[in-house]
């Protein structure tokens, strides 16, 4: 299992960090999902045999976050 924190700059409200949340557990091998709104982001841990972080970029990004590429 790994964790890493996705900036998310253009999640602003509860239903954004909602719809972040959803998108993200969606995607197989994602276990958890914290998001933090006065940080704009979000804790991932997931299963890295089965995901990697590109996926976790693509789904914010089909979610309509855009500018969730920044992965740390």
């Amino acid at each position: 299992m790994l964790t890493c924190k996705v900036k998310v700059d253009d999640m602003q409200c509860n239903g954004c960090a909602a719809r972040v949340q959803q998108s993200l557990m969606q995607v197989g091998g994602v276990v958890k999902v914290i998001t933090s709104l006065d940080d704009h982001c979000v804790e991932v841990t997931f299963d890295d045999g089965k995901v990697g972080e590109v996926d976790l970029r693509a789904a914010l990004r089909k979610a309509g976050f855009l500018k969730a590429a920044d992965v740390r």
